[in-house]
Parts: C-alpha cells; structure tokens; sequence
C-alpha cells in the first residue's frame, strides 16, 4: 500500500499514533526518572483488562437498555457508540492497577518482582473476561495484537486532548514534578504540593493509558512509554533534555513504524514498538560502551 493510499484509508489512526509517539514517551520518561519504569508495562495490561471486563458485562448493559435499545452486535459493532462505555472500564482498570501498585508500596519485594505478578493477574483476567463474551474475546485479541488502524476522528480526538493537555500539566509543573520525584522530602519542606502533585502525575498517567489502550493498544503502549526513554537515557544531560529526547525518538519510531508497517503489508503496532526499539539501539550501545570504559 501506498502511503498516499494509507493516508487516504487510515488517516485517524496515523494521527493518533504519531500523537502518542510524541507524547506517551514525555510519560515514560517521568515514570524512569521515578523509578517506576515497569508500570508502563502493567497498567496498559490493567486498563486491557478492564476492557475484557467490560466486554463480560456489555450484553447485561444492553439488555437494561442503556445503549437506547441497540442491540448487542451494533453495539459492538459502533465503537463510538460505546466508546465512553469501554473508555470507563479501561479507566477501572487502569487507575484499579495503579492504586494497587501505589498501596503495595515496597512492602512485597522489588519493584520488578511486584509489577511481573501484577502483569500476571491482569493477563489472567483478560484472558477470562474475555472468553466469557465472544465479542469481547474478538476485540481484546484484536487490540492485543496490534489491530490499531480501527481509529475513528472521535476516538483520535479524545486521545488528542487528553494526550496533549497531560503534556501541558506535565509542562506546566514540570519544575515541582522534578523536585518531588527527586526528593520527596526536600520538597515537603520547601512547602510544595507533594501529594497534589503525585496525584497530578498519577491522573494523567491512569487517562494516557486509559484512553491510549482504547486507542492505539496496549502493545504501542508498553513500547512508547518504556523504549524511548531507554533510548535517550544516556545522551540526557538534564531533565528537560531527556523529556525531548525521548519525544523525538519516539515520534520517530512511529513514523518509521507507519512506514514500515504500510510497505511492508504488516500490522502498525509491532511494526512501531520494533522501530523504536531501533531508534533506541544507539543509546544503548552509547551507554555499554561507556560503562565498559569507565570500568577499565
């Protein structure tokens, strides 16, 4: 396919995903700077549980009539009929997933460890959710797999504002967020908002994956906002440098992972996640090399 033709057929989907690129790796890259880089793993798998929890309920929805007395399958069917339906349950799942990780703590093991059984149970309810309804089942597959060219201009204008204002909070409180995620404690007593601003920073990340699992899938997801950051890591010399760097990577592992993806006849989101992997190779490389020389 042509990306004239790509453009003409998927030009909604093209769009989101080259918003998150730019965007969801700004998150990732708070979410390593505060050590929770594992969390950009699990919660989109949370907010795809909700989902397939959702899914197990819809046909009890419909039959109470909230869809205005649609049947099931145009339900299904009409994503934009029941987008606000599945964006609530991604959010369950999501900020459920969060709230779990943030209570937990570090009373059970390391940060790893407790992500990976988290990751576990959250696959594990996908799983179920999911097969217990056979539209259900269907979709969450489909998202799983990378099918994120199903975007319409409603869902592309819900990730947009919500992508893009989290980034302008982000912006906005960029110097208080660096102190907080710092030094807690410096912060409390320099009087700045510690856990408004944890909430803050815990709110735009729960609606990105909320909204970007509904949108693009959970697979684009756990690439952009852990591979970019990663990436960029080892050229950083500051804060803000880092927050560029890893907008820059991974609006250009999106754009080569469209590319790539259209040409080739190949599904976007690995094609994408593969890309950026790439992108963030020479950081890698870059930071071997200089551990090895510091070393020796």
């Amino acid at each position: 396919m042509s990306i004239q033709e790509a453009w003409e057929f998927f030009r909604w989907s093209i769009l989101a995903i080259l918003v998150a690129g730019a965007t969801l790796p700004v998150i990732g890259a708070w979410l390593f700077v505060r050590r929770t880089s594992f969390h950009g793993l699990a919660l989109p798998q949370f907010a795809a549980s909700g989902v397939a929890f959702g899914f197990m309920l819809l046909p009890w929805f419909v039959a109470q009539g909230m869809f205005g007395g649609l049947p099931l399958g145009e339900v299904a069917s009409d994503t934009h009929t029941a987008l606000n339906y599945h964006l609530s349950f991604a959010a369950l799942g999501t900020f459920g997933g969060l709230s779990l990780l943030v209570l937990v703590g570090d009373r059970l093991g390391t940060e790893g460890a407790r992500v990976a059984g988290a990751f576990a149970v959250a696959s594990a309810i996908t799983i179920l959710c999911a097969h217990r309804s056979p539209l259900g089942e269907i979709f969450v597959h489909g998202i799983l797999t990378g099918e994120s060219l199903i975007v319409g201009i409603h869902e592309f204008e819900t990730l947009a504002v919500v992508l893009l204002g989290g980034l302008g909070l982000l912006v906005w409180w960029h110097h208080d967020l660096v102190l907080v995620s710092m030094d807690s404690e410096s912060a409390f007593v320099l009087g700045r908002p510690v856990k408004r601003i944890e909430l803050l920073f815990m709110v735009v990340t729960g609606l990105s994956v909320s909204v970007g699992t509904m949108s693009v899938g959970p697979m684009i997801l756990f690439g952009l906002l852990v591979l970019p950051p990663m990436g960029a890591r080892p050229f950083a010399r500051s804060m803000r440098g880092l927050l560029w760097k890893s907008a820059g990577l991974g609006t250009v592992g999106a754009i080569l992972g469209l590319f790539a993806a259209f040409r080739l006849d190949l599904p976007p989101s690995p094609c994408v996640v593969a890309t950026s992997a790439v992108c963030a190779l020479p950081g890698w490389l870059f930071a071997g090399w200089r551990s090895s020389t510091r070393s020796s």
